[in-house]
C-alpha cells in the first residue's frame, strides 16, 4: 500500500504536465488557424506562462 502513496503523486504530476502542455498546443494551433499574428501572440503568451511556471516551481536559494 505504501508504494501507491508514493506512486500516485508522481503519476498526478505527470498527468498535470501533460494536460498543461496539451492545452498550450491546442491554444497555439487554434490561434495559428485564425492567422499568423494571433498565432505569434499566443506563442509568446505560452512561452511567458511556461517561464513563469518554471520560475515558481524551482527552489529558491543558492549553494
Amino acid at each position: 500500500m505504501m508504494i501507491f502513496k508514493r506512486l500516485f503523486p508522481l503519476i498526478w504530476r505527470i498527468f498535470d504536465l501533460l494536460c498543461y502542455v496539451s492545452a498550450l498546443i491546442a491554444l497555439n494551433w487554434a490561434m495559428f488557424s485564425i492567422n499568423k499574428v494571433a498565432g505569434a501572440l499566443a506563442l509568446a503568451f505560452s512561452f511567458l506562462l511556461a517561464g513563469l511556471a518554471s520560475e515558481s516551481l524551482t527552489p529558491k536559494g543558492g549553494d
